[in-house]
């Protein structure tokens, strides 16, 4: 089966399972179509235990499709691009601050506890996991998913803060997710050591890489554009600025992730300048629709992913306790900076929970974990771990972010409060030393 036949079966399958969500079921979509995904999958599975069926094109399918390298050279750029140009500086400074700790300090937070309480869980099931790999899983679920977070987030409104709070930790952090998943990979295979030195070193380079990539690569690409009043070629430029981008980071060792997140922040602030309001209508038109199909299709394969999970009952264990593990890792590194960071800048009183709750993970997590080689002897039971926590948050967390928020944010609660009003000033460290520095000047002025 080439390549074309199983993307045109995946996506055939997408769009019937979208029409029965939208028809019958009534979830949200991606939580519909991966609900159904996961029950018809379940429905197989227990067809060929009974000898019903011998074998199936579904598993052929799951089998031949390489899901870690479609997602993460081929839909992972067009998807996170899509999310990043709808943020804008302005709307993101107040609280830029806030969403670097979460993406930085919370997924290495985040990373050692559920690697480390993971660890001491498999050598209670005495289950043989080494530490380096247990860590290597901790980064692989420690990101959350910005597509799933924002959609189904953004349907049950919440506060301007809280969501810019949400959706940019949540596109951040897969960047850091993936160095830090990249980091621990390459440490588990060599069997090395890293002095404190060489670490820094590699996230410095990565991180900071990506950003000025990014922030390059976008500026030329935008004023390309400028040159240009067509919106076709337009589109096609866009085009080339993901893809193109997410290659040129892979070929420098920086962290494409971030790089492409930094790229649609470029051109979400560009565009009004070097574009049309009907060139800027098409092209968000466009991003948009792509962004909904391939991210359809996207917990569509993960709802059939399990068609070829190893499942045993110490293993299925582990598993479970996992997502205990993944979960408190979540909370800890939510609740330690926001305790810190709520010196200075506003929080409501759910915010943890909601960042807790809200932190869904998705096909990226998936992705990091079938990206392991199949020599590695952990393969199975890190994907079958990754593949709990991940459907339970789909499917739990998501159903359930609404009733925890609270369904009542439109309607003025904590979430909106005044210190978050756009004509208001809030209580931030920046705001507070430009403050400071025109009182200064205004100061010196009057003097003179």
């Amino acid at each position: 089966m080439n390549p074309f036949s199983m993307v045109a079966i995946v996506l055939t399958i997408t769009a019937i399972f979208a029409v029965i969500n939208d028809r019958i079921i009534k979830l949200h979509r991606t939580i519909g179509v991966m609900l159904i995904a996961l029950v018809m999958s379940l429905c197989i599975i227990a067809a060929k235990q009974l000898g019903f069926i011998q074998d199936d094109v579904m598993t052929e399918l799951i089998g031949r499709f390489n899901f870690g390298e479609t997602l993460i050279q081929g839909m992972l750029g067009a998807l996170l691009f899509g999310d990043a140009i709808n943020l804008r500086y302005e709307d993101m400074r107040p609280r830029l601050v806030v969403i670097s700790v979460l993406a930085v300090v919370g997924v290495i937070i985040s990373t050692f506890i559920v690697g480390y309480l993971v660890y001491f869980a498999a050598s209670a099931l005495h289950i043989h996991l080494p530490l380096v790999w247990c860590l290597t899983f901790g980064a692989v679920v420690s990101p959350t998913d910005p597509i799933a977070v924002i959609a189904i987030l953004r349907s049950i409104g919440v506060s301007k803060g809280l969501d810019m709070d949400v959706c940019g930790e949540s596109l951040f952090n897969d960047g850091i997710g993936l160095v830090a998943f990249t980091f621990f990979f390459s440490l588990a295979m060599s069997g090395e050591t890293m002095g404190a030195l060489e670490v820094s070193t590699f996230f410095a380079r990565t991180v900071f890489g990506g950003i000025l990539l990014g922030a390059a690569y976008g500026y030329l690409v935008c004023k390309l554009i400028g040159l240009v009043d067509d919106e076709h070629i337009e589109i096609m430029l866009s085009l080339a600025l993901v893809f193109g981008c997410f290659q040129l980071a892979e070929h420098f060792g920086v962290s494409p992730a971030i790089a492409i997140v930094v790229v649609g922040l470029v051109f979400a602030n560009m565009s009004e300048k070097v574009m049309t309001p009907a060139g800027r209508v098409s092209m968000y038109t466009f991003w948009g629709v792509i962004g909904e199909v391939l991210n359809t299709m996207l917990f569509v394969l993960v709802g059939i992913l399990i068609l070829i999970l190893p499942v045993s009952g110490t293993q299925t264990a582990l598993a479970i306790a996992a997502i205990i593990i993944g979960l408190f890792g979540r909370w800890v590194s939510v609740l330690l900076p926001v305790s810190v960071l709520k010196k200075w800048y506003y929080f409501s009183p759910r915010s943890v929970r909601i960042l807790t709750w809200g932190g869904l993970r998705g096909g990226l997590s998936i992705a990091m974990a079938l990206s392991l080689p199949e020599s590695v002897p952990y393969r199975g039971i890190i994907l079958l771990m990754t593949y709990a926590i991940v459907v339970f948050s789909i499917l739990v967390q998501g159903m359930t972010i609404g009733k925890v928020a609270g369904h009542r944010t439109t309607h003025g609660n904590e979430y909106n409060d005044p210190r978050l009003d756009e004509s208001r000033e809030e209580k931030t460290l920046p705001s507070v030393i430009e403050r400071f520095l025109s009182r200064a000047s205004r100061d010196t002025a009057n003097k003179k």
